[in-house]
């Protein structure tokens, strides 16, 4: 098998709903996490996970207790971390592909998903109104 259906059998495996982006990239749709949507893509040598959580606008309140509490909530993830890329705060994973297996895979995508659903309430101040609402009509 290429490394684009070893990865494809991961997600089917892993029972989540999914979309087929392109080749090599997948959006999953977990039920959990605040209705956030992983993006994964084959990056040879790395396969990488993401989630974009809201944009970080020039007139974002209080900028430096946001860096510091996403900095306190990477301490308690294993397999991914809240990071910036461009203007955009992220939740992102990487693994090497060669050796990846089903277990690292599932377990990134539930870092993932325990993030959203444990830190929500601690990065909700900042987070943009679409992923608020989101959030809203996934609670209802």
């Amino acid at each position: 098998m290429t490394k684009a259906e070893d990865i494809e059998s991961f997600i089917i495996n892993s029972g989540l709903p999914y979309d087929i982006i392109a080749g090599g990239t997948w959006v999953l749709r977990p039920d959990s996490a605040h209705n956030a949507q992983i993006c994964v893509k084959i990056s040879d040598p790395i396969i990488l996970f993401s989630i974009q959580m809201f944009e970080l606008s020039p007139e974002i309140p209080d900028r430096e207790r946001l860096f510091r509490t996403l900095l306190e909530l990477n301490s308690e993830l294993l397999h991914a971390a809240y990071a910036l890329q461009a203007s955009q705060v992220v939740l992102a994973g990487a693994h090497q592909l060669e050796n990846l297996d089903f277990n690292e895979f599932q377990a990134t995508v539930d870092d993932m998903c325990m993030a959203l659903d444990n830190h929500f309430g601690k990065i909700a101040p900042w987070v943009s109104p679409g992923l608020k609402a989101a959030t809203a009509q996934g609670d209802a």
